[in-house]
């Protein structure tokens, strides 16, 4: 990779990480009634840090060097980019479901409400656009500066 522009962790929102507190914390109450508070709260500590770790290595990026674009291991050579939409919440679920494309690469989130869909003009591509979940489209757009 080389000249690396543009880097995207999509990781969970707020509300998901206090939700896997939340599930840590049951577990330790309920662990806490065989064995004590004290290594419940052991079991706390160590549940939570294993879902927070597992959660951050296993959250897709997105990247943009002087060639490609990646959507996690996808790559998308950046000269054959013809259109970028920045996409809302209501825009991005529509093409998630309804107006989708079978033969669409779709590189999404369902904790990612908002989108960039990515036209492109590849004949060799079996893909007809990619749809990359994202809550940076707008940079991306600037990034790479396609209309």
């Amino acid at each position: 990779m080389s000249n690396l522009q543009f880097r995207e962790k999509l990781l969970p929102p707020f509300w998901a990480w206090l939700f896997l507190i939340g599930v840590s914390l049951m577990l330790s109450v309920s662990i806490s009634a065989i064995f004590g508070s004290t290594i419940a709260f052991v079991i706390f500590l160590i549940i939570s840090l294993s879902l927070g770790i597992i959660t951050y290595f296993f959250s897709p990026e997105l990247r943009i060097d002087s060639e490609f674009f990646y959507a996690g291991k996808a790559k998308l050579p950046v000269k054959i980019i013809k259109t970028i939409e920045v996409l809302n919440a209501l825009e991005t679920t529509q093409l998630r479901g309804v107006k989708s494309d079978l033969k669409a690469f779709h590189a999404i989130s369902p904790l990612i409400s908002t989108s960039i869909k990515i036209d492109f003009d590849d004949p060799a591509d079996p893909h007809s656009y990619w749809l990359v979940s994202t809550r940076k489209g707008q940079r991306i757009k600037n990034v790479l500066q396609i209309n």
